[in-house]
């Protein structure tokens, strides 16, 4: 399953399609194009929050990172926990300001 949960204010989504609808309204395209798999995630003050889940492909263009396995691009964000086994181009990873150009 490609979305287990989206919270959204007080409310708790847990139909797939349902959830890729809330994000396309939302405009995260770029979260619905990317390849993942059992994320739970939430929307708060238009942005994405990702709290579990396995994200395998795509450029994660900005958000909270909280809990996960990562392997696509890093576009900008704030990465908390989890494995990061992808390519990062800026943002902030282990409490320190990592910023590259992009090439």
């Amino acid at each position: 399953m490609r979305f287990k949960k989206l919270i959204l204010g007080e409310s708790v989504i847990s139909n797939s399609d349902k959830i890729e609808s809330v994000l396309n309204q939302h405009k995260f395209w770029w979260l619905i194009d990317s390849e993942v798999e059992d994320a739970i995630i939430e929307i708060s003050n238009n942005t994405i929050i990702w709290h579990s889940g396995n994200y395998y492909s795509g450029r994660w263009h900005y958000g909270i990172w909280k809990s996960g396995d990562f392997h696509g691009t890093w576009v900008n964000g704030i990465f908390e926990k989890g494995r990061f086994a992808g390519k990062f181009l800026s943002g902030i990873i282990d409490d320190h300001l990592i910023q590259k150009n992009k090439t």
